[in-house]
């Protein structure tokens, strides 16, 4: 297949210093490095970037098990519950990662981990700042953020997901306790100076929640520096490409399904699948099944190999459950345009993804849940490499200019000093 690169590359760094930067920041949040997925990677790009600032910069944390089912290795004896990484310090705390994905097994996980870091509090392990930083996953990450705040000082809550919205789409626990979930979101967002949100379908369903607090829509970022175009690799097949977590909310169900349908649009197509999580074993029973010689797995490439691995999909995927498509946006999202390559979304009309479509012309979207179109958008892809590189383009300029780690450093900042403009 003909070279899909262009014209590499405008370094995000070393960026200019925010007009506003505070000199120390707190960010509480359970997903952080070295997790490959979901929320952790944007939140330690984040960190970082306050660190390379020259922000004395701190982040609570769990000890990593995401998006698995135990602690990884060399950190469940705790020798790494205090460290160093890239200018930021690192407090861990124990918890006991969420076998199956259940309301339960999620609630004992969030509930032993925020134990912990009310008790790093009380110890005097990590103290009060006058900027605090949290992040939704999990709301309870907020709550207790609010106690890190000296008086004075600033709290922001991140929201990546809406937890209640979410569980209730995928149909986890009972209405009882999603009320619950409810209630403790209302309370604890609406005693945050600020929040941010990563669509505006997010800002709407928060303030329908009853939250009155401002709510500032910054959409998810990357290092634009670390994540950059690159030639597809030689004498590889076409390749169409999903990387991040195996769990319900993906909706990976339709790409196995959009998989039968390629066969016979593209033939010598592979659908790549990258990644782990709860539902793994059962996706991979469900290819067999189904007879999928053309799906392969493999794992989540690591950290250091993020840019090239991104490089081998010639078109990526996003798909998402459409329930709960107002409740999250996708980070991967903004990693695939930083890339250089377009990507096949599923989302409804005026949905986060929907809206950005429209606006920049570097992606694809297909209604949920019907493969045969979704199959259909890749195919019409794969065979118009021109398109893609011109697709690729609009991608990465959307990037450099809307969500770069330092537009997203500059932005935060601004609200950490109490600047909302």
């Amino acid at each position: 297949m003909p070279d899909d690169s262009f014209a590499v590359r405008r370094p995000d760094g070393p960026a200019a210093r925010p007009s506003a930067l505070p000199p120390r920041v707190l960010l509480v949040a359970q997903s952080y490095w070295p997790e490959p997925a979901g929320s952790a990677p944007m939140m330690t790009d984040l960190a970082t970037a306050f660190a390379a600032a020259g922000t004395e910069t701190t982040v609570l944390t769990a000890r990593p098990n995401y998006p698995g089912a135990k602690v990884y290795d060399g950190y469940a004896d705790g020798n790494q519950d205090r460290t160093v990484v890239a200018g930021v310090t690192i407090e861990r705390l124990p918890t006991i990662p969420p076998a199956g994905g259940g309301m339960k097994a999620r609630l004992i996980h969030e509930g032993v981990l925020h134990a912990g870091f009310a008790a790093a509090l009380m110890r005097g392990r990590v103290s009060r700042h006058a900027a605090v930083l949290s992040l939704c996953p999990s709301i309870f990450s907020v709550a207790m953020a609010d106690r890190f705040r000296a008086p004075g000082g600033r709290h922001i809550a991140i929201v990546h997901d809406i937890q209640s919205g979410l569980a209730g789409a995928l149909g986890m626990g009972g209405g009882a306790a999603l009320k619950a979930i409810r209630a403790i979101e209302r309370t604890a967002l609406n005693r945050a100076d600020g929040i941010v949100v990563l669509s505006e379908p997010m800002r709407e369903v928060l303030r329908e929640l009853g939250v009155t607090r401002p709510i500032t829509v910054i959409p998810p970022h990357v290092d634009a520096d670390a994540v950059h175009p690159l030639p597809r690799p030689d004498g590889q097949p076409p390749t169409v490409l999903y990387s991040g977590a195996f769990a319900r909310k993906q909706g990976l169900d339709q790409v196995l399904d959009m998989a039968a349908h390629l066969r016979g649009l593209a033939p010598e197509a592979r659908v790549l699948l990258r990644g782990q999580g709860g539902i793994e074993e059962e996706l991979k029973a469900k290819t067999r099944e189904m007879g999928l010689a053309n799906v392969q797995f493999s794992p989540l490439a690591p950290k250091e190999k993020l840019n090239e691995a991104m490089a081998e999909g010639d078109v990526h995927l996003v798909p998402q459950r459409p329930e709960g498509a107002a409740f999250a946006m996708p980070g991967k999202a903004v990693t695939i345009l930083s890339s250089g390559r377009p990507f096949v979304a599923t989302c409804l009309p005026g949905s986060a993804l929907s809206v950005l479509e429209g606006q920049i012309g570097a992606f694809l979207t297909t209604p949920p849940d019907e493969p045969r179109a979704m199959a259909e958008a890749v195919a019409s892809l794969l065979n118009d490499p021109d398109r893609r590189i011109a697709m690729g383009r609009r991608g990465r300029t959307w990037v450099e200019e809307n969500a770069s780690r330092q537009v997203a450093l500059d932005r935060y900042a601004k609200l950490l000093v109490g600047d909302r403009g």
